[in-house]
């Protein structure tokens, strides 16, 4: 595709300059929900700023232990867009927005409701990048929907082989399981607060479960085969589970109220 655009007469690379634009449209979005909240800014610029520290932290953390050996030639502390890992981005993510709830003494789930629309978008704007550049792109295939990387230095042993580009697969449905996320958190006052978060988050892994099998990781075997497999049904479970829980006490909680009533 495009490693490298061409920008005011300079050449700029496709990964970081949407690496970029997925943090701005995250920050941004996100900053206009809280203050929408009626959170002050103060509290959003304390948000923000460990947000991003516990995210990249994190993805750096995850991709450390998922491909150790990328890090024998390059430093893990190298500030740069690679050697990340999505999912410990999000995870370290949870955990800023967490601490900042109990700190300033907000409602944990409802801030996590209003993170889907912004982790979303960016994770979508970054596959964007991602698909430009070449990387994470899927296993070689014969598929009407394989692509043909043309050649350039950054994507190697792509430059003559059909592809499937799962970065796009990986787009595209990020953003389609937002739409019940979205109906669940328009019909907030039916189900508890919380309830679009972890529907997203429960489908967002399903949709990386499925196209796993899809894609060609620079990891170990059973990286591959087992843990992330397991890791996402474990994932799913767990958010499933606390979501039918937290239904249960708010349908119980409605009947102990409308016994007390009559």
């Amino acid at each position: 595709m495009k490693p490298f655009l061409i920008i005011f007469g300079q050449s700029v690379s496709s990964y970081r300059l949407f690496a970029v634009l997925a943090v701005m449209f995250g920050v941004i979005t996100l900053s206009l929900l809280l203050y929408r909240n009626k959170i002050g800014i103060y509290k959003v610029i304390a948000l923000i700023i460990p947000l991003l520290v516990f995210f990249f932290t994190g993805a750096r953390l995850f991709n450390l232990f998922l491909n150790p050996k990328a890090y024998e030639t390059v430093s893990v502390f190298k500030l740069e867009f690679v050697g990340l890992s999505i999912f410990g981005g999000f995870i370290g993510a949870v955990f800023a927005v967490i601490l900042w709830c109990i700190i300033f003494h907000i409602p944990v789930w409802r801030i996590l409701d209003l993170c889907i629309i912004p982790a979303a978008g960016s994770f979508a704007i970054a596959r964007v990048g991602c698909f430009l550049n070449g990387c994470c792109s899927g296993k070689f295939s014969d598929s009407i929907f394989a692509i043909v990387y043309p050649k350039f230095q950054d994507v190697q042993g792509l430059q003559a082989y059909p592809v499937l580009p799962t970065q796009l697969f990986e787009m595209f449905f990020a953003l389609i399981v937002l739409i019940p996320a979205i109906i669940v958190l328009v019909k907030k006052n039916r189900l508890p607060e919380g309830s679009a978060f972890l529907i997203y988050a429960s489908l967002f892994c399903a949709m990386r479960l499925i196209i796993l099998p899809l894609r060609r990781l620079p990891y170990e075997p059973w990286i591959k085969l087992y843990f992330y497999p397991a890791f996402y049904i474990i994932l799913i479970i767990t958010l499933l589970a606390i979501f039918s829980i937290r239904y249960y006490m708010k349908v119980k909680g409605k009947a102990e109220n409308n016994e007390v009533k009559s």
